[in-house]
């Protein structure tokens, strides 16, 4: 056993005995595609990265957090000592020592699965205690900074803890040398008079956790479209896609604000162009320059009219599901896949993802703020109680030649309207019986 993982299992019992009440009287600790542009193959993404870790139940976030004195944790902020239990911290001391040190698992974490909020006094980058371009984030929390809206990959997420931020460090001669991308534009450096809108969106995703940042939404119409139109008619429950092969397991529920930026409410619009992103990389339309002139707004688009459905008019006509509607949120530094991004391009191109900010101002880097609600299954959604069973038999859950299912017929009949309106009249309901 190499010297730093005895040190580590030497804190590990430290911690432990630390931990362990003095007295007996004292209490038991508490336990607690992707789209490429252009092709018009699909236009809702869900980042195919493979976790290969596990990771601790997610809460419900607060909306928002009081102002914090400089290096205070939030109120709301859990500590080892008062969330968990003596043995799950043990555990994770243990996974610090033997799995977060596996190079081979490519994990490079320091002080793996363990709060960072005090000792880095805040969210943010964290060198000094999370490692090399590494930060201390919290798990879809609203006030984390732009260096946490790109991780993809989380040891917890029941509070701030050190993770992998896939920044690069150094310079970078190719981002404005920081400045903002619109920073010429005055209007996109103070707040708009736009209204504030309050709604929910969803995303189809698989089981890894990750933000909603440079991605594709829908509401509950188009989230069936997408799953409908895209990834039930792939055999043996593969639920992939043209551009990605882990399976989609879920239907998320967000709670979003948006606000538009004043360029475009001069022009009387509440959203921008729907973006598309294949891997966290914006591709289009318009070579993703809309940022520039417009700041990092929401997009939308729909299929009431042709002009409506741009970028993807080619499904004008074909979509029946009654008021589909799709959007984009713009993230940090878009201009770069997942992986590429640096610190400067952070700076250049900091999306529209508020951080701080509990309500979107409409400034260019402030316009949408967002907050998961819920989530319902594929499966359940089919009323698919054994998957394996539902295969043996040669189950099918559409195929697009007959237009049904084999052994089973919720996808029945696509471009049915009344059938689309009950699938989404399904979905509604489900979520207001589970949340």
């Amino acid at each position: 056993m190499s010297f730093v993982r005895q040190a580590m299992l030497l804190a590990a019992t430290i911690l432990l005995l630390l931990l362990t009440p003095s007295s007996a009287d004292e209490p038991l600790l508490a336990v607690d595609d992707e789209c490429t542009a252009g092709d018009g193959q699909c236009a809702l993404n869900a980042l195919q990265l493979r976790a290969t870790m596990p990771s601790l139940e997610s809460k419900e976030v607060a909306s928002g957090e009081e102002e914090l004195e400089e290096g205070a944790a939030p109120a709301d902020e859990p500590r080892p000592e008062d969330d968990l239990p003596q043995e799950a911290v043990l555990a994770l001391m243990q996974q610090n020592s033997s799995e977060a040190l596996d190079a081979e698992k490519g994990i490079h974490i320091w002080h793996y699965a363990l709060p960072c909020w005090s000792q880095c006094q805040g969210a943010g980058f964290c060198d000094n205690y999370c490692g090399p371009n590494n930060a201390c984030c919290r798990y879809m929390t609203s006030s984390n900074p732009p260096e946490c809206h790109n991780v993809r990959f989380w040891p917890v997420m029941t509070f701030h803890t050190c993770v992998e931020t896939g920044i690069k460090g150094g310079s970078d001669s190719t981002s404005g040398g920081g400045n903002l991308i619109f920073a010429l534009n005055p209007a996109l450096m103070k707040p708009s008079t736009a209204p504030l809108l309050e709604f929910y969106m969803y995303r189809v995703h698989s089981d890894e956790n990750y933000g909603p940042e440079n991605q594709n939404m829908a509401n509950i119409a188009g989230a069936l479209w997408y799953l409908h139109n895209e990834i039930v008619w792939h055999k043996g429950l593969a639920r992939s896609g043209t551009y990605f092969s882990t399976a989609k397991t879920r239907i998320e529920k967000f709670k979003v604000k948006t606000r538009a930026t004043q360029p475009l409410w001069n022009l009387g619009m509440n959203f921008g162009v729907v973006n598309a992103f294949d891997i966290t990389k914006c591709t289009g339309p318009y070579s993703c320059t809309n940022f520039k002139e417009y700041g990092y707004a929401v997009g939308c688009e729909s299929w009431s009219n042709k002009a409506s459905a741009f970028p993807h008019s080619q499904w004008y006509g074909k979509n029946k599901y009654p008021g589909a509607t799709w959007y984009s949120l713009p993230g940090t530094c878009p201009s770069r896949g997942l992986g590429q991004k640096t610190r400067t391009c952070l700076q250049h191109e900091p999306g529209g993802a508020c951080g701080n900010s509990t309500t979107p101002t409409g400034e260019g880097n402030c316009t949408y703020q967002f907050e998961k609600v819920g989530e319902v299954s594929i499966n359940d959604l089919e009323g698919l109680q054994s998957p394996t069973t539902f295969q043996a038999m040669g189950g099918l859950e559409y195929n697009k030649q007959t237009d049904k299912g084999v052994h089973m017929s919720f996808w029945d009949g696509k471009e049915d309207v009344t059938a689309c309106q009950k699938r989404i009249d399904t979905l509604t309901a489900m979520f207001k019986a589970k949340y």
